[in-house]
């Protein structure tokens, strides 16, 4: 993501020149920024799967008690033709 809006303003050939023009303290905070993104991009991908898991287990139940959600699946193994 930072990359990708990096790129969108220099190459990373000109990033890697700028971050040699710095001073370990301005890299520093650069590294902060990154590290920023980095975990809140985990964070939310994290969250997102907890989300789908939660979601598929309340699911499951439904489907193991519904035969009728799973029905259509019982087409699974026959040849399909179109007309």
């Amino acid at each position: 993501m930072i990359l990708r809006l990096f790129q969108k303003i220099m190459s990373v050939v000109e990033i890697e020149q700028e971050l040699q023009k710095m001073n370990n303290a301005e890299r520093l905070i650069v590294i902060e920024i990154a590290a920023k993104f980095l975990k809140a991009d985990f964070e939310n991908d994290s969250e997102a799967k907890r989300k789908l898991r939660q979601s598929a287990e309340v699911m499951r139940e439904e489907y193991a008690q519904d035969k009728n959600l799973t029905a259509i699946t019982d087409l699974d193994g026959e040849d399909f033709y179109d007309v």
